[in-house]
């Protein structure tokens, strides 16, 4: 993500407009679970301010069909809860499309993933209740959707709504993540405004390079057992072959291997066994998913489910949400999330190769 804005920083000046914005939130806290039942009733708060770069070159319109928006936002978050939940403090890397942007009312969707600072995390002793979030150290992943009005040309409002998730990936328990929907009302100003050029659409472009794409890949981290008192390592493999559809899109179709020591020391400690023998800790699943694919930078929405899992994990199903970035033509890193339903699994690093 730092890298595409990194690529928006170098655009020329003529074809960047820099727009910073602030915004209120106000929003409230989605009781996924039983756990978190009791402390689920607040209404979390806060305020952000972006730092972004509106792309209006040519080349940039002519991948979404639109103005492309990157940039830093730093994001405040009372819970509403100062004695179990406290407050959050994200700083997170987005890509926001601006949808009809030549018109005074037009839309923006975002994507964004970042650090995230928590100040009152769980304690056995001191704060028992905060099933949420164990780890001051943390990530936030969101997406949100907003309505602009542009009344001046440097003034637009917007009103936007934006699901927000924060866990720290399973580096430590408990972990059930937050999950908290927010209304934001604001205000960006564009510092050296250009005027939105007419372009016409020409569908006939061909912006991806290839009509198929196989990828091997490896990824590792480390997660913690369900104590949550020491990390194991995580190890796997994914092999998956995407069929791109319509100008920036594919379907992808896969398959993973991972080996999960955090897992395998809870079967050591409860004794688990599958006819007779220790119960295996590896697991291998099919994945189907969709890939936006956008120059260097690929998002991948998976959902795959367990074909061999002989221990019992918490779904039958889980998710990916991925952001990969080609380094070389054929070479690319990611960054990966894995959940079941709205708890993360584990957070990883991938490097892959495609071909």
């Amino acid at each position: 993500m730092l890298l595409c804005m990194g690529s928006a920083g170098a655009q020329t000046e003529k074809n960047t407009v820099i727009m910073p914005g602030l915004r209120a939130h106000y929003g409230f806290i989605v009781p996924h679970s039983s756990t978190i039942q009791d402390i689920s009733w607040s209404k979390p708060w806060g305020f952000e301010a972006d730092y972004t770069w509106l792309l209006m070159g040519e080349n940039d319109w002519k991948y979404c069909f639109c103005y492309p928006r990157a940039g830093l936002s730093l994001f405040f978050i009372n819970f509403g809860n100062p004695e179990v939940l406290g407050n959050s403090l994200s700083l997170y890397g987005f890509i926001e499309p601006l949808i009809g942007a030549a018109s005074r009312i037009y839309g923006t969707v975002r994507f964004g993933i970042g650090p995230a600072y928590l100040d009152n995390v769980y304690d056995s002793v001191e704060n028992p209740l905060n099933q949420f979030f164990s780890s001051s150290i943390s990530f936030i992943v969101l997406l949100s959707a907003g309505i602009n009005y542009r009344f001046s040309e440097r003034f637009n409002i917007r009103l936007s709504g934006s699901f927000n998730h924060i866990s720290n990936g399973g580096i430590k328990y408990p972990n059930l993540g937050i999950n908290y929907p927010t209304l934001a009302l604001g205000m960006d100003y564009r510092i050296n405004p250009l005027p939105f050029e007419y372009r016409i659409k020409d569908k006939s472009l061909k912006l991806v390079p290839y009509k198929g794409r196989f990828d091997a890949i490896f990824f590792a981290t480390a997660k913690a057992d369900i104590r949550g008192n020491t990390r194991y390592p995580v190890f796997g493999l994914v092999t998956s072959y995407t069929r791109v559809v319509g100008r920036i899109s594919g379907l992808m179709l896969g398959m993973e291997f991972v080996a999960d020591y955090a897992d395998k020391q809870t079967i050591e400690r409860t004794s688990l066994t599958h006819n007779g023998k220790p119960t295996d800790y590896k697991y291998i699943a099919p994945l189907l998913g969709y890939d936006l694919l956008l120059a260097r930078f690929t998002f991948q929405l998976q959902l795959g489910a367990y074909l061999y899992s002989p221990y019992e994990r918490r779904d039958p199903v889980f998710q990916h949400y991925v952001l990969s970035y080609y380094v070389y033509k054929s070479a690319f890193v990611s960054i990966d999330l894995k959940a079941h339903r709205h708890t993360a699994d584990f957070l990883t690093m991938r490097v892959g190769v495609s071909f």
